[in-house]
């Protein structure tokens, strides 16, 4: 994985953490990642994980839980 992994991507490899996810909105709002991605590209998410984030920023656990049987090389 390069260092262009998405938030999501690191926190399956164990790297990030799903609590961290502030961190890197504020990196991204701050220009010092992700200049040329949406949000949402650079955080890893599809339209609709994005959205489910949106409304419940709890939610991160469960969209990542389920990338997780997705991915299982991931586990």
């Amino acid at each position: 994985m390069s260092n262009t992994a998405t938030f999501m991507e690191r926190c399956l490899l164990g790297t990030a953490l799903p609590e961290q996810i502030d961190d890197y909105v504020a990196q991204w709002h701050d220009g010092i990642a992700g200049q040329n991605l949406t949000l949402r590209d650079f955080l890893g998410l599809d339209r609709r994980e994005y959205a489910a984030w949106m409304k419940d920023a709890n939610a991160i656990h469960a969209i990542l839980a389920a990338m997780r049987t997705r991915h299982p090389a991931a586990k």
